[in-house]
């Protein structure tokens, strides 16, 4: 019988990697995202280097996926970008150029891995498993912003409407997630997988006991932002307009 604790999770996509693809092939860019989404991966979508490029500098990601052909701006010039600014994120390029020079022009331009259209789903799926897996997680920024709260994870403080409230290592850790997943659902064995160290017993209620406390501290009604409950799932951090 269940005691009601929750095993920490070890499978590779327990912590929802995000995943930046820019593909201006509007089909082939939603049957890429139905496919990763359905793995387990977020997916944000750009048709452009300059839609791409906005993602990036408003967003944190784990990979892109880019197409070489873009309107405008080639994928190249958007790696070459991604290299200089966004070094350890790691990119796969995709293009129906199968030429050697071609694929040398992707690696040169910062690229990490490279696919030839027509690809296979399941072997992009592969690739990027094996990519993320080789690179930790980005550096995520100091501070996170929703609504009319702005978390300071340096000073373990967020403030709401301009009020200072001190918040614990966890709750800050917690918060931040859910601001970063916003609009995502994020299980309890996510939030477990990130938030605590691997060995540590946590019971089923320990997550649901800190997003009451956000709730109640930071997160209620005025704040521009609320913590949903998907029941039998987890949590959807919304920003409300």
């Amino acid at each position: 019988m269940s005691d009601g604790r929750l095993p920490r999770q070890s499978h590779f996509l327990d912590w929802s990697p995000q995943l930046l693809l820019v593909e201006d092939d509007v089909e082939l860019a939603r049957s890429v995202c139905q496919f990763l989404t359905e793995k387990g991966m977020a997916v944000s979508i750009a048709h452009s280097y300059n839609e791409g490029r906005r993602l990036l500098d408003r967003g944190t990601f784990d990979s892109a996926l880019i197409d070489v052909m873009l309107p405008g701006k080639s994928g190249l010039e958007l790696c070459d970008y991604i290299s200089l600014h966004f070094p350890s994120l790691p990119v796969i390029m995709v293009t129906a150029l199968a030429r050697e020079e071609d694929r040398l022009a992707g690696f040169e331009a910062g690229s990490d891995d490279y696919l030839v259209k027509p690809f296979s789903l399941a072997e992009l799926y592969a690739r990027l498993r094996v990519l993320i897996r080789r690179g930790s997680k980005p550096t995520l920024p100091l501070t996170f912003t929703a609504g009319k709260v702005t978390i300071d994870t340096l000073a373990n403080e967020a403030k709401v409407a301009g009020e200072e409230i001190r918040l614990t290592n966890r709750e800050i850790q917690i918060a931040q997630l859910l601001i970063r997943r916003a609009g995502f659902v994020v299980t309890r064995a996510s939030i477990i997988s990130e938030v605590w160290e691997e060995g540590e017993d946590i019971a089923a209620n320990n997550v649901d006991q800190y997003v009451r406390r956000l709730r109640r501290k930071v997160f209620f009604e005025g704040s521009g932002c609320e913590i949903e409950t998907i029941h039998g799932l987890g949590y959807r951090f919304r920003i409300l307009t």
